[in-house]
């Protein structure tokens, strides 16, 4: 009996959360864009060529938490690729644990 009331009592309290949950959770998360970059940013990226797919954990907060290249050219590629990986910011979805995906760069300039 003491179980039961529980259970009501926490599905009675959060309704609302556990409709935005299902509703929000099936979506991908909206990337939010990047500010733009210094002009010293884009000298240093014209002389860059980077291509190749990364595998990407993104939080409840939108911060990517893990990111890893996926067959790259070399260690210097992976290393690249990651930190652009990691410096991508989404929207937070709240309750939805971790999302998992792979972004594929190509990036010459």
């Amino acid at each position: 009996m003491i179980v039961l009331s529980v259970g009501l009592s926490f599905f009675q309290a959060t309704p609302v959360l556990g409709q935005q949950k299902k509703t929000d959770c099936r979506k991908p998360p909206e990337i939010v864009p990047p500010p733009k970059p210094s002009k010293e940013e884009k000298q240093r990226k014209a002389k860059t060529k980077i291509q190749g797919l990364v595998a990407i954990e993104i939080s409840e907060d939108g911060d990517v938490v893990a990111a890893k290249a996926l067959h790259p050219t070399s260690d210097e590629a992976a290393n690249q690729l990651a930190s652009l990986a990691k410096s991508m910011k989404f929207k937070p979805r709240p309750g939805c644990g971790v999302f998992k995906t792979e972004v594929n760069y190509t990036i010459a300039q």
